[in-house]
C-alpha cells in the first residue's frame, strides 16, 4: 500500500454546505420510467445538501468540489440554454442565499477563499464548480475526460455551463492518471496523487459523467474516507449496486464494483456522496474521535 510522510500531512477533514436543494426521488434511486417523463411528471421530492469538502493540508487548503453559486436561485439569465432555464426548476429545487456562496461559508469556518490552494473538480455539473471564481488563485484540477467534455456540441444538455466554467483566470489544470503498482488500486488502472504524500489520491470512477473522479483521502488516527462525489447518492446504494436515474447505468456498476473491491481492501473505508444528509455529521464523528 502507498505510504503517507510519517509527518501529519492532512490536519483535518470536514463537509460544509453551499446551500440546499431538492431531486427527484426518480433521479436519486432509480426509475423503470423513461428520464424525461419522471422529470416532468414526479411529484416525489427529497432534500439534498450541496456539499463541498474542505481539507486541511501541511501544504495549503484544498477543497473538493466549489459547491453551488447562488446566483442560479435569483438570476433568470444564469443558465444561457433555453432549455436548461425550462427545465432547471422541473429537475431541482434550489433552496440558498448570498450567504451560502463559497466565500462566505469558508469565513463562518474561520478560512479564507484566498487561501485556497488547490480545488479538486469531481465533475463539471454546474453544482460542483459554482465557487470556482471565488478562489481565482487556486489550481482547479480533472480530468482529461471530463474537460472534454466542454468541446462537445451541447454540454449544457448534460448541465455542463460551459459560461461558468472556461471563466478568464481560471487556472485549471487536466490531471495525468499515471499506472501504479500498488495493489490496492489495481482495480482502477491509474491514480493521481494530488500533493506527493500519499494523502490525496485520485482514481477515475466514470459513469456519472465520462471523466468523474472520486479522491481517497488518508489522515493520521482516522479511516481511510473515499469522497465519490455524485457516483451515488448513498453509501448503501452503492454497496447493493442500485444505480441512480442519470448518468450511464453500465459504466456506473463498472465503477461502482471498483469501489466495492477498494472497501473489501480497505473493511474500515468510509464512503462519503456529496449529496448525502448523513456526510456532514458522519465527518465531525470522525473528527471528534481524532482529538
Amino acid at each position: 500500500m502507498s505510504e503517507i510522510n510519517s509527518q501529519q500531512t492532512v490536519k483535518s477533514i470536514q463537509a460544509f454546505s453551499t446551500g440546499m436543494g431538492e431531486q427527484h426521488k426518480e433521479h436519486r434511486y432509480g426509475s423503470i420510467l423513461p428520464r424525461m417523463l419522471w422529470v416532468l411528471t414526479s411529484q416525489s421530492w427529497i432534500k439534498i445538501p450541496i456539499n463541498v469538502f474542505l481539507l486541511e493540508h501541511r501544504d495549503g487548503l484544498v477543497l473538493f468540489d466549489t459547491g453551488l453559486d447562488p446566483a442560479i436561485a435569483t438570476d433568470p439569465n444564469y443558465i444561457n440554454s433555453v432549455i436548461g432555464r425550462f427545465l432547471l426548476h422541473r429537475i431541482f429545487r434550489l433552496h440558498m442565499g448570498p450567504e451560502d456562496a463559497l466565500d462566505n461559508q469558508l469565513a463562518n469556518l474561520g478560512f479564507a477563499a484566498a487561501d485556497v490552494s488547490k480545488a479538486v473538480i469531481s465533475h463539471l455539473h454546474f453544482d460542483h464548480v459554482g465557487g470556482i471564481s471565488k478562489i481565482p488563485q487556486a489550481e482547479l484540477l480533472l480530468s482529461k475526460d471530463e474537460w472534454a467534455q466542454l468541446s462537445t456540441p451541447h454540454p449544457e444538455h448534460d448541465w455542463i455551463l460551459r459560461e461558468h466554467i472556461d471563466i478568464p483566470g481560471a487556472k485549471w489544470s487536466t490531471i495525468e492518471f499515471t499506472p501504479t503498482d500498488d495493489p490496492l488500486f489495481a482495480p482502477f488502472g491509474a491514480i493521481h496523487d494530488v500533493m506527493g504524500d500519499g494523502s490525496m489520491i485520485l482514481l477515475p470512477t466514470p459513469g456519472h459523467t465520462p471523466g468523474s473522479i472520486s479522491m481517497l483521502v488518508r489522515i493520521d488516527g482516522a479511516p481511510p474516507i473515499l469522497l465519490v462525489a455524485d457516483l451515488t447518492y448513498e453509501s448503501d446504494l452503492l454497496m447493493r449496486d442500485q444505480v441512480p436515474g442519470t448518468g450511464d447505468a453500465k459504466t456506473l456498476r463498472s465503477s461502482f464494483a471498483k469501489v466495492r473491491t477498494l472497501k473489501k481492501q480497505l473493511p474500515d473505508l468510509v464512503i462519503l456522496a456529496s449529496h448525502d444528509p448523513a456526510t456532514a455529521e458522519t465527518l465531525n464523528a470522525i473528527q471528534k474521535s481524532r482529538s
